[in-house]
């Protein structure tokens, strides 16, 4: 007996789990009426040195035999993964048992790894899906923006074909100041240019600077000891090529000209084979007629002025820029960029047509960039030129209609108030600018001459050349009869 009976010394005694080994726990026992280890796998009590019996289990009646441990004693978490005699596992659900091989258990630190693992797969995917959710945010906003944009623009700027006509304004030919019209001579006969050397021009002060370039007041020695004064265009360094050809450009172009109201290329000044030379020109005392009618502004007119215009010099400035015009048609010329600010004022108020180049420069409100052309001065184009990049004569007359208008509103702006966009839509419209305050009804009928839809039905510049000498006349006879018919009784 004393060998079948179960001391505690034989046993592994325990306080917690942590007191057993791994594949152990820590179960009260009845018998003993200790807290001892049990082996998970051989459901037997394990021994003081923490070793398992892998003895076969048996169960001879209800005493314990060989210190196996009754099914009832086997702690609940345990019961179902005891295997038995016959490699069946115990259930307690319903006193079933199911036919299966041993499952082991899993040790403590299984659920742990499987955490870690779960957390490393994750994290990551959470990021990358808030990444995307970001993305897909910012790509609907700017989907929306782009409509939004695309909608504005649709309403302000469409042409009766529902076409937008920035983006038809796009295909516009480069603009130099003059080219050769269709009719025209494709080898015109040119005045040689004049050769001027170089230390016998001194540059004295600026009287235009732009992005490109500089104008400057000088004198010329080269004809007179006394020197003649003249005006100096000259590049500024580490200019595009795109601006020297145009400045190259102009040089031949000028120096085909021969007129009393056409700008008179002097001659250049070489300084090397490799450098752009400069430009010298005739001087006009009173720079450009822009500028001079701004400071004749009946509402802005100061008293210290130092030049007044009246109206008939006013009718005199425009018969002599039609005059101009009518030669640069005859030579099948297109001038591309006629306003005001092109035509310069000398003594006598003699009015010669130009392009100083610093006037796209420097007047950079009047021009307007549209996507990558170069800048258009939207305000003084035909329609057809705003369409379709289509540069004529009669494109040139429609412009010659705005600088009417510039003359006789002292120089402002046309459509002033108004962004460049609304002047498009205006044109698209058939939208005209008003008749200034106080114009003759004669001129402006022949700006409305100017601004017929059809190019072709618009007055030719031998016509107008010849309407607004004749009302010189007639305003000069009235003036003589003391008859003022400046101002008109009524509207056209």
């Amino acid at each position: 007996m004393m060998n079948n009976m179960t001391k505690l010394e034989d046993y592994l005694e325990c306080s917690t789990i942590d007191d057993c080994l791994s594949e152990q726990m820590c179960q009260a026992d009845a018998v003993l009426n200790k807290n001892v280890c049990y082996c998970i796998h051989t459901a037997t009590k394990a021994e003081r040195d923490g070793k398992c019996n892998t003895g076969d289990i048996s169960v001879p009646g209800n005493g314990l035999e060989h210190d196996v441990i009754p099914l009832h004693n086997i702690p609940k978490n345990v019961q179902g993964l005891v295997p038995d005699a016959n490699n069946e596992t115990i259930s307690t659900s319903h006193g079933s048992k199911n036919q299966t091989n041993p499952t082991p258990l899993s040790t403590p630190h299984i659920s742990d790894i499987d955490s870690t693992v779960l957390l490393q797969i994750f994290i990551p995917i959470t990021v990358a899906l808030l990444l995307l959710f970001l993305v897909a945010i910012f790509i609907v906003k700017r989907s929306k923006a782009c409509n939004r944009k695309s909608k504005r623009n649709d309403k302000v700027i469409r042409n009766s074909e529902d076409v937008q006509l920035l983006d038809r304004m796009n295909f516009v030919n480069k603009n130099p100041t003059y080219f050769f019209s269709e009719r025209g001579e494709k080898d015109p006969k040119k005045i040689p240019i004049n050769n001027i050397p170089y230390d016998k021009v001194t540059l004295q002060d600026i009287v235009g600077e732009g992005a490109f370039g500089q104008v400057y007041r000088g004198q010329n020695f080269a004809e007179n000891d006394a020197g003649e004064y003249v005006a100096i265009k000259i590049l500024k360094d580490g200019v595009s090529n795109e601006v020297k050809e145009d400045f190259e450009r102009e040089v031949d172009i000028m120096s085909a000209f021969d007129h009393e109201n056409i700008l008179k290329l002097i001659g250049i000044i070489q300084r090397g084979p490799t450098e752009t030379p400069y430009m010298v020109f005739e001087y006009m005392v009173h720079g450009d007629l822009a500028d001079l009618l701004r400071r004749n502004d009946p509402a802005m007119r100061s008293s210290d002025r130092d030049i007044t215009l009246e109206k008939t010099d006013l009718i005199d400035i425009s018969t002599q820029i039609a005059n101009g015009m009518t030669y640069l048609t005859s030579k099948h010329f297109v001038h591309r960029d006629l306003a005001t600010r092109n035509c310069l004022v000398g003594e006598g108020f003699v009015v010669k047509i130009s392009d100083f180049g610093m006037a796209r420069d420097v007047y950079t409100c009047d021009y307007y960039r549209i996507g990558g052309s170069r800048m258009l001065p939207v305000r003084w184009m035909s329609p057809e030129s705003m369409k379709y990049g289509r540069f004529t004569t009669e494109s040139d007359i429609w412009a010659f209609g705005v600088v009417l208008w510039e003359i006789f509103s002292y120089g402002r702006q046309p459509y002033y108030g108004h962004s460049n966009e609304e002047v498009v839509r205006f044109l698209d419209e058939g939208i005209m600018l008003q008749r200034p305050d106080e114009c003759p009804s004669t001129i402006y009928h022949i700006m409305l001459g100017c601004w017929k839809k059809n190019p072709k039905e618009r007055i030719p510049y031998q016509k107008i050349h010849k309407h607004l000498v004749d009302f010189s006349k007639e305003i000069l006879r009235n003036v003589h009869h003391h008859r003022p018919i400046l101002n008109s009784e009524s509207d056209p």
